[in-house]
């Protein structure tokens, strides 16, 4: 009798991959082109990279995939030769950084 239960709802598993399908053509809808950086703006984002003290916290805006991320973070290394920014849990090109804002925090007292 168990058998026969389990037999009878096998066709709705397929909904399963549908929803998979689903979020993914929605992921791929919304995707947008990358931004134009302008030669001003690049050249503020390499000073910042190259005064940066990897002691405070960063707010970057980031071009990736298709979307555009807002995050706060530090920068643990940048390497110059691949032109590549590592942060605490991920990596991205140079490139891709849309926009940076030094993050100093003060305490209010």
């Amino acid at each position: 009798m168990a058998d026969r239960g389990m037999k009878k709802w096998l066709p709705f598993s397929s909904l399963i991959e549908q929803g998979k399908y689903l979020s993914k053509m929605m992921y791929e809808k919304y995707k947008i082109d990358k931004p134009i950086i302008l030669e001003d703006k690049e050249k503020e984002i390499n000073d910042i990279l190259k005064e940066y003290d990897f002691t405070n916290p960063l707010s970057l805006t980031i071009y990736f995939d298709g979307y555009i991320y807002k995050i706060i973070d530090k920068i643990h290394f940048i390497d110059k030769n691949k032109k590549l920014v590592y942060f605490t849990n991920f990596y991205i090109p140079i490139s891709n950084i849309l926009s940076i804002d030094d993050m100093i925090f003060t305490s209010i007292n």
